[in-house]
């Protein structure tokens, strides 16, 4: 199994890649990540040089970073935790909010639409899923 996680470095995402690598020893990872305010690399410095594990700086919302990593690594499940995910940022300006959380998924869903990717998991926010009941 190979799989694309992106936003692979923050709490939640480096957490997930390290419960994958731990539990599923024969599964791949590339993990795109822009490293913005919420990503840092050292929470995954202990897979530096893994041959399970590659790290891609990038963003989500690049067309062309994104076709090439569908065409060269051929995924089997995409695991989408990038995102704006401060409600209060998305408030004073929301045009980060709208560029990675509704144009980068986008960007991500159309991907996995024509290469075939079988499973994309979106981890969100209650800015893109709404309020709870």
């Amino acid at each position: 199994m190979k799989l694309l996680v992106t936003g692979g470095c923050g709490f939640i995402g480096s957490n997930f890649i390290r419960y994958v690598l731990r539990e599923h020893p024969d599964w791949k990872i590339v993990n795109l990540d822009k490293l913005t305010y919420a990503g840092n690399p050292e929470n995954l410095k202990e897979f530096e040089g893994d041959p399970r594990y590659r790290f891609v700086k990038g963003d989500i919302t690049e067309r062309s970073l994104i076709d090439d990593l569908f065409g060269s690594e051929r995924f089997d499940a995409v695991v989408n935790f990038a995102a704006e995910s401060h409600v209060d940022r998305s408030i004073l300006d929301p045009g980060p909010f709208i560029e990675t959380n509704v144009k980068g998924v986008q960007v991500l869903l159309e991907a996995a639409r024509r290469y075939g990717v079988g499973r994309f998991l979106q981890i969100s926010t209650d800015e893109v899923y709404g309020p709870r009941g």
